[in-house]
């Protein structure tokens, strides 16, 4: 198709082909796009408006919310993994693990029961060693986005993140699993 056209020809046939079947009203933006596709990288990020919110302008807090085995560390290693690749630093902290390394002699259910108030207390203190953590990498280790990761199901719980959120000035985005 290239062979014996000028470069209008081929242009045309280019809108042509892409502009088929558009109606009337939409042609002019398909044209609009079609210069915007053509133009060069510096160009189009020239042309960004300075009103489209950037994802990442200020520390970032993904707080997974779910009762045990719904995905929320599948959901979590995942979006990590995804925002990484596009250049977001990113880190998932998993309370579960603090709690691992923190106990080692409860190996049952009972550490789950909410009378049970050493291990209300251990998981609580778990929970705060992760913000720590989460408030180290994103202030000091220029990290973007945190995800962090636990059941989160009760209301004080979820209370304590927002305000060590709000206290550092991080926004907030809450995943319900």
């Amino acid at each position: 198709w290239k062979a014996g056209r000028t470069h209008r020809e081929r242009q045309q046939l280019i809108a042509d082909h892409y502009t088929e079947g558009v109606p009337a009203e939409n042609f002019h933006s398909c044209c609009k796009m079609m210069q915007v596709n053509s133009l060069t990288k510096d160009e189009k990020v020239s042309r960004i408006p300075a009103s489209i919110p950037q994802f990442t302008n200020s520390p970032t807090m993904i707080i997974m919310v779910g009762l045990p085995a719904r995905g929320k560390t599948y959901i979590s290693k995942k979006l990590t993994r995804y925002l990484n690749w596009i250049g977001t630093p990113t880190k998932v902290f998993n309370v579960g693990q603090y709690r691992r390394e923190a106990v080692r002699t409860y190996k049952n259910y009972e550490f789950f029961r909410p009378d049970n108030e050493e291990a209300m207390r251990i998981r609580k203190q778990c929970a705060l060693t992760a913000l720590r953590d989460v408030n180290t990498y994103l202030s000091h280790e220029d990290g973007h986005v945190a995800v962090f990761d636990a059941t989160n199901t009760t209301r004080e719980r979820r209370a304590l993140i927002l305000q060590f959120a709000k206290e550092h000035g991080y926004k907030i985005f809450n995943v319900g699993i």
